[in-house]
């Protein structure tokens, strides 16, 4: 007598289900451990190491940013560190001449970042590929030169020095505070970002990567989107930015370099960039490609 196999895999059967962050046990247990791991380290490990995941924090919302506007809106961008350049300046002009506290310079440093990304994000309305990789491309070069005119004029010639936040009256200076605030930080992007993939807002840029075209011919705002895609991401990484500002307490245009964005995003644009901008005559149900097997057929027929 054979026995009743069993079900195996995970199974579901509500959209509930399929849009939960934790969809198996294996990723709770996973993530139970990784949590734990992460409250433990200041304990554990020496300062160099704190240091270095507290930077890997900082390169963690920045690459989540990335993540938004070229891994799922396909949108080709050469401009990170220009956008991070735009948080950190703007942390230190405010900080400068402003006297500003932290909770008004991070919001800044946002808009700041919001504001660029609409205004060269809308190149992206036009331009595809290579030429968007060039239009973003300027925005680096803009806001670093515009960076080393202001610490030109007012005789900052060696950067910005910044003080350190303040709360609650202390000043932040502590390396494992520093860590615990960037790991919120860092946890609290990622959620975000999870959030906006698992709403429309990710389905249409999803959509949108795969083929505009068919995209429209759905319903969805491409415009829309792709300026939505440019904004959230502009902001995060302005976000970031100022973070990093705060966090080393020192801003020079010297930091942001423009290899600063190809580390950011090299392997982003080589496989969702670029690749995923196809000649859509290549798809076989394409109008054109249907015209040119049935002329392909006719002349193998004759």
């Amino acid at each position: 007598m054979s026995r009743r196999p069993r079900a195996s895999g995970y199974f579901r059967t509500d959209y509930g289900q399929d849009l939960a962050l934790i969809q198996t046990r294996l990723e709770g247990v996973a993530l139970a451990v990784l949590a734990v791991t992460l409250v433990a380290l200041p304990a554990l490990a020496s300062p160099f190491l704190i240091d270095l995941a507290t930077q890997t924090f900082l390169a963690i919302i920045g690459a989540l940013a990335l993540m938004l506007l070229t891994g799922y809106a396909g949108q080709v961008s050469l401009g990170h560190a220009g956008l991070l350049a735009a948080g950190a300046f703007t942390v230190g002009i405010l900080a400068k001449e402003l006297h500003a506290a932290f909770f008004i310079t991070l919001p800044a440093a946002a808009g700041v970042g919001a504001l660029l990304g609409v205004l060269f994000g809308l190149p992206s309305l036009r331009v595809r590929g290579l030429y968007l990789a060039v239009s973003t491309l300027a925005l680096h070069f803009v806001v670093v030169y515009v960076g080393g005119e202001y610490e030109a004029k007012r005789g900052f010639s060696t950067g910005i020095i910044i003080d350190p936040p303040r709360i609650a009256g202390a000043p932040l200076t502590d390396p494992r505070a520093w860590y615990v605030v960037l790991l919120l930080a860092a946890g609290a992007a990622l959620i975000l970002c999870a959030n906006l993939l698992r709403a429309r807002s990710g389905r249409a840029w999803a959509a949108i990567r795969a083929n505009e075209t068919v995209a429209q011919a759905l319903g969805i705002g491409v415009a829309a989107y792709k300026l939505l895609a440019f904004v959230l991401s502009s902001a995060l990484t302005a976000f970031a930015g100022a973070l990093f500002a705060y966090y080393r307490g020192f801003v020079s245009v010297e930091a942001f370099s423009l290899f600063l964005s190809i580390q950011y995003g090299n392997d982003h644009h080589r496989r969702h960039g670029f690749t995923a901008r196809r000649d859509p005559r290549r798809h076989l149900c394409h109008p054109v490609a249907l015209r040119h097997r049935s002329r392909d057929r006719g002349a193998s027929g004759r």
